[in-house]
């Protein structure tokens, strides 16, 4: 089988919003707004110098050589993608790919695709690996949001996104990725509800919501599975976040057909979802808690 290893650039965009669209305006017409989308992303693509390699349903997935290209590419996907019904949820990670069989295979290739599904829609998401690759101008355009676990891997990932145009976040990154100062503004305000039967809880920065078999535990799940203190929400700095410890681990769900498996490690939380502790949520027997995030 012919083979090669090639570095490069590896995005992912991922079309969200062709759900409703076909409800609202009809299966041809949705097809026909989602298939021009699609192509436009591919003409962007290959405007600065990316090499489309496969379109699986409604995500485009293109490798380039230049990162500073790939950096550009997703500019304008991202610009072009907020004048109309859809978005998209994009990765963006930089490494050692190979490519056969007219597809590209590899470590790098699976990371860009977590990346792509824990973005909400309309965000870019960027690993630290593709930031260092940039040089000193181009990383510029992006802010550090957060260090992310990602199912399958150990550490904890730094992962940054587009710097935003209305000067809400003021995180400054040097030439050398390291945090110079995020006290000039101070966090978004942000509430973290959670729902579990008829046990509903909140908090705010610097708050705690914990949950397991215990009593102790602010929402009590009473299943043997589940360990006695199974995971804890928090907010801090304005983020949502997981904290899990169990023996059992968690699914989180961020969005239809995204759940993670994780154990024993910390995640970043977006927008609304679902927390399964020790089994899948689509198992008969799973208890599902409900979390959603609105401003504080």
């Amino acid at each position: 089988m012919d083979q090669e290893t090639v570095l490069a650039a590896v995005l992912l965009a991922d079309v969200v919003g062709s759900t409703p669209l076909y409800e609202r305006i009809g299966d041809d017409a949705a097809l026909q707004q989602i298939s021009d989308c699609l192509d436009a992303m591919r003409d962007i693509v290959a405007r600065h110098g990316g090499d489309f390699i496969h379109s699986k349903g409604d995500d485009v997935l293109s490798l380039f050589e230049s990162p500073e290209g790939a950096l550009r590419a997703v500019c304008q996907i991202s610009s072009q993608l907020t004048k109309g019904p859809l978005s998209a949820r994009i990765g963006l990670h930089f490494g050692a790919v190979i490519r056969a069989r007219g597809a590209v295979f590899g470590d790098v290739v699976n990371v860009t695709a977590r990346l792509s599904t824990t973005a909400n829609p309309g965000e870019v998401l960027i690993s630290q690996n593709f930031f260092e690759a940039l040089s000193a101008g181009s990383r510029s355009a992006l802010r550090l949001l957060d260090k992310m676990a990602f199912k399958g891997k150990q550490e904890l990932f730094d992962v940054y996104t587009l710097g935003s145009d209305d000067g809400a976040r003021s995180t400054h990154i040097a030439s050398r990725g390291t945090i110079i100062d995020r006290r000039s503004a101070p966090p978004r305000q942000i509430i973290l509800v959670i729902r579990y039967g008829d046990q509903l809880r909140s908090c705010r920065n610097n708050e705690f919501v914990t949950i397991g078999r215990s009593p102790e535990c602010n929402i009590v799940v009473q299943r043997p599975w589940v360990s006695r203190h199974h995971a804890t929400f928090t907010i801090s700095n304005g983020k949502a976040r997981l904290i899990e410890r169990s023996s059992s681990g968690t699914f989180v769900s961020m969005g239809p057909g995204h759940e993670v498996f994780v154990r024993r490690e910390d995640i970043l939380l977006f927008g609304s979802g679902d927390i399964s502790p020790g089994m899948r949520s689509s198992l008969r027997d799973a208890q599902v808690l409900h979390y959603e995030i609105v401003s504080g």
